[in-house]
């Protein structure tokens, strides 16, 4: 379900065929890449891939950077990635797992935790030398884990995922309480900026506000500036090609960032940025150059944002001004699913689709890929 393609259906029927059409287009051409690349694997591993975790082609989901010497990426087949020496080593870490891993987040260099699909939840405190499941509430169900937050006390944790699940964790994720909505919608992102006020973003143009640490929510949707329709055409070309109306619930949002209680930004579906000023009350549509949906948002201190997207697409922004990374859009073709950068704001990452993991030593003004040799050598290494 996430993100697959099934996934990527479901998130842009509200904004238009085209930005699927997109998405089967890159999809397609990775598997072509990938089949010719596994057949290149297999001869080097002596044998069939099956059973083998391979970083240099699985897809890449999560990132979480504590220090430049203590990052983790993880991804398909239950991947977990230990990035050190700001990108330029690589170790693969035994999950126990082939299932999918979805988001990552670290308390320190030695405490983590990792989501996945179906209720999967792992958890190290040797800075993943060991990983071990995770117990969570029996009425949270099977749901896929899509996102973690930390509040200001960092033993302070909250999950979130599909059917309004809200969990949270007040002891580092030893033990959770059920927060959920029970509701039929899919939260993306959760952020938190203190121990009581956080926000969570997802489908139908899902924004919440809780100042109680999730025991309750109000809705915060109050968007302005949205264009007419998904693609610039006047209202003739509009009715003739069957676009639809562009609706505050058509919206697909993901990744939200607040720098202060007051100053925020959300990216989705159709390459809007949201803005607010005011804690959420108001939210401002910010155009970026694309249309192209934005998974992720990350701030890089001097530097201002970077969000990440489809094909390919990194944005970067400062003082309101958003533009496409034309240097990335031109030689990465593949989803970048998530952008982070260290606390000192000039080390980040990009976990991406097919093996695609970019590094950045200068707070995101360029990109470069960990290289698939030094990727391969860390499965051989394991």
């Amino acid at each position: 379900m996430y993100p697959s393609l099934t996934g990527m259906k479901r998130e842009v029927l509200g904004v238009g065929l085209r930005l699927l059409v997109g998405i089967v287009f890159v999809m397609s051409v990775a598997a072509c890449a990938g089949e010719a690349e596994l057949r290149a694997i297999e001869a080097r591993l002596g044998g069939s891939s099956e059973g083998h975790i391979l970083p240099q082609r699985e897809d890449n989901y999560g990132v979480e950077i504590v220090d430049p010497n203590n990052a983790w990426v993880v991804g398909t087949y239950g991947m977990i990635l230990k990035v050190t020496g700001e990108g330029s080593k690589v170790t693969l870490q035994k999950s126990g797992v082939h299932s999918p891993l979805f988001c990552v987040s670290f308390n320190g260099a030695t405490s983590g935790l990792i989501g996945g699909e179906r209720g999967l939840m792992l958890s190290t405190t040797d800075g993943g030398e060991h990983w071990s499941k995770v117990k969570l509430p029996a009425d949270v169900g099977e749901n896929n884990i899509l996102d973690f937050a930390r509040g200001q006390d960092r033993n302070q944790v909250w999950a979130i995922g599909p059917w309004g699940m809200i969990i949270h964790s007040a002891d580092n994720g030893m033990t959770w309480e059920n927060l959920g909505l029970k509701k039929d919608l899919t939260l993306n992102n959760v952020t938190f900026i203190d121990d009581k006020q956080g926000w969570v973003s997802g489908e139908f143009g899902t924004i919440m506000h809780t100042t109680d640490g999730g025991h309750t929510w109000q809705q915060q949707n109050n968007v302005s500036g949205l264009p007419k329709y998904t693609q610039d055409v006047t209202d003739d070309e509009a009715r003739r090609r069957g676009i639809p109306r562009l609706e505050e619930p058509d919206l697909y949002l993901f990744k939200s960032v607040f720098t202060s209680p007051k100053d925020g930004l959300i990216v989705g579906a159709g390459g809007f940025i949201l803005g607010t000023s005011d804690g959420g009350e108001h939210w401002q549509v910010i155009k970026t150059g694309t249309q192209n949906t934005l998974f992720s948002l990350a701030m890089s201190a001097d530097h201002g944002g970077v969000a990440t997207g489809v094909l390919g697409t990194l944005v970067r922004g400062q003082t309101g001004a958003w533009r496409v990374d034309s240097q990335v859009a031109e030689h990465i073709f593949t989803w970048l699913r998530t952008v982070t950068f260290a606390p000192n704001g000039s080390f980040g990452m990009v976990a991406a689709g097919s093996g695609t993991i970019l590094v950045t030593h200068d707070g995101g003004d360029q990109w470069v890929p960990i290289s698939r040799e030094l990727l391969a050598a860390a499965a051989k290494r394991s």
